[in-house]
């Protein structure tokens, strides 16, 4: 069975990760509910940072949003480049957006990539 954890390795975590991959990655909109930066990393495994703002709503709006783009990495981080940070951004569109027309649309952006 394949591994569908969420480590604490597979984390971005520093603020000088996220912008590297901001300012030299490549950007994707997906369909006006998040933005993804994608950049091939040295370390053989992906990365997912996500930013919610507070133009998202209250917090549990956030960590709503927060939550279900975890969720959509951990059962679906096989897929596309296995080296590769992900930073997404999510938008005010994402919080109402079912799971599961949102997990379509990012395992086809994720498929994309190379």
């Amino acid at each position: 069975m394949v591994n569908q954890s969420f480590a604490k390795d597979e984390r971005l975590l520093a603020r000088p990760d996220f912008k590297k991959v901001m300012t030299q990655g490549r950007k994707k909109v997906v369909d006006r509910t998040c933005t993804l930066f994608f950049l091939p990393n040295s370390l053989g495994r992906k990365r997912l940072g996500i930013i919610a703002s507070r133009k998202i709503g209250n917090a549990v709006n956030r960590n709503r949003a927060k939550r279900k783009i975890r969720e959509i990495f951990r059962r679906h981080k096989n897929l596309g480049r296995r080296d590769m940070d992900i930073v997404v951004i999510s938008a005010r569109k994402l919080v109402n957006l079912p799971y599961a027309i949102l997990e379509q649309k990012l395992t086809q952006t994720l498929q994309t990539v190379q």
